[in-house]
């Protein structure tokens, strides 16, 4: 069965706001890795859930949304009219190093596939601010945003970047 396309159909802008808003931060995450110089997996691509890890790529994954700005406690009420929060995970997998036969691998091939990992790191972290815009207005409400480190495993190892921003 054949997935119908959206821009077949009528569907009006304020209905694709979270669609652009998710192609828009994947457009800017492999921006900021042109602009330093950081080779990204061919594979990149927004998704809804967490991706499988089996293969080098880039994925911003939607989580959830709630009524309120990045931060708000979720257990006061909200008015309607209040700002909406999406929470994405962007994830970059590369490979990662494993051991042949039974032996270790080396401390040095460890240390050379995780410098990858600090780079990524390290340029997520360099491109909070872009995430914080409101069009081309300037700042927006702010982000919350955290990174960490999945474990290695198969073959590939993932950074996470939890980041969390106003829908605009």
């Amino acid at each position: 069965m054949a997935i119908a396309n959206i821009s077949d159909y009528p569907v009006s802008e304020d209905a694709l706001t979270l669609r652009n808003m998710l192609q828009r931060v994947l457009t800017t995450v492999v921006g900021a890795f042109e602009f330093h110089g950081v080779p990204l997996p061919s594979r990149q691509y927004w998704t809804f859930g967490r991706p499988a890890e089996d293969c080098d790529q880039v994925v911003v994954s939607f989580i959830q949304t709630y009524l309120g700005a990045p931060g708000d406690q979720a257990a006061n009420p909200q008015r309607c009219h209040e700002p909406r929060s999406a929470v994405l995970n962007i994830s970059i997998t590369r490979k990662f190093p494993i051991g042949q036969n039974g032996k270790p691998v080396s401390t040095d091939r460890i240390e050379e596939a995780n410098e990858w990992n600090a780079v990524d790191t390290q340029v997520l972290l360099n491109t909070l601010n872009e995430f914080d815009k409101w069009d081309d207005l300037g700042p927006g409400l702010g982000v919350i945003a955290t990174i960490n480190s999945a474990d290695a495993g198969g073959g590939v190892i993932t950074v996470n970047m939890n980041l969390t921003m106003a829908i605009g």
